[in-house]
């Protein structure tokens, strides 16, 4: 009797030196689940800030736009024409009624480290007096970074930055 719990743990103690070492799938599967949730948090909201009816002006002299100083706390306001030839002001999907309320939405966003830059992204057919109005908000709002969306050249080629 000795003789076979003998024999069971010596086969439990026995390593096998032939085989090789099993890679683990499952833990593979689960990291690679995590990243491409994550890459779709962080595209979804990238995408959320454009706005498909929007069609900017072409600027010639643009500057691209340089990625290596795109600062997280950037506030694109998007100002579209409506029907009844009135400036529409969106932010992140929400539409503002004037110029007060997004000086006030600035306002609150002011004092965040970094501090916020402002990326006007303006239909052509807007009129400058509302863009000039949004301006005087970023700096009644303490807001000192504003820069403009356009379109490279007349190709329609990516959007850049003109500052």
């Amino acid at each position: 009797m000795s003789s076979d719990a003998n024999k069971r743990s010596r086969q439990r103690r026995r390593i096998d030196t032939d085989g090789d070492p099993e890679f683990q799938v499952a833990p593979m599967v689960d990291v690679l689940l995590v990243l491409m949730l994550f890459f779709m948090a962080i595209t979804s909201t990238e995408v959320l800030k454009k706005e498909k009816n929007l069609h900017l002006p072409e600027a010639e002299h643009a500057k691209p736009d340089d990625a290596k100083h795109k600062n997280k706390n950037q506030v694109i306001i998007n100002v579209a024409w409506n029907a009844q030839k009135l400036p529409v002001f969106t932010i992140d999907g929400v539409v503002y009624p004037g110029t007060d309320a997004i000086q006030d939405y600035l306002a609150g966003k002011a004092h965040q480290i970094p501090p916020p830059t402002v990326l006007i992204r303006a239909d052509q057919s807007v009129e400058y007096s509302s863009i000039s109005d949004i301006m005087t908000a970023c700096a009644s709002a303490g807001i000192g970074t504003v820069s403009f969306a356009a379109l490279l050249n007349p190709g329609h080629t990516p959007a850049a930055q003109a500052q």
